[in-house]
């Protein structure tokens, strides 16, 4: 029962998770939401990878949206652009 026990402390610990921040700092300067998806190309450069979705707002309206990868210094962001500017920025351990 112990090891049981062990072993899914250590998986809950271990896991990633995700959390949302205000901004990311590239190597001439910082994108935050609100900026324009050519802002963050001219900070951050080209993206890793990206995957298009669509969100909703408050009144269930849907948005085309699209997230973009980024790895910088260890560390993973997920930045979401909705209508050509950032949506929300998204940091993974």
């Amino acid at each position: 029962m112990k090891n049981i026990f062990l072993v899914i402390i250590l998986a809950v610990c271990s896991s990633a998770y995700a959390v949302s921040v205000d901004s990311v700092r590239g190597s001439f300067g910082f994108v935050e939401p609100g900026n324009s998806y050519y802002k963050m190309i001219d900070v951050l450069g080209k993206p890793e990878s990206s995957y298009s979705h669509v969100i909703h707002d408050r009144r269930g309206w849907p948005h085309k949206a699209t997230t973009y990868l980024y790895s910088i210094d260890n560390s993973k962001y997920e930045i979401t652009v909705v209508d050509g500017a950032v949506y929300s920025i998204e940091w993974e351990r």
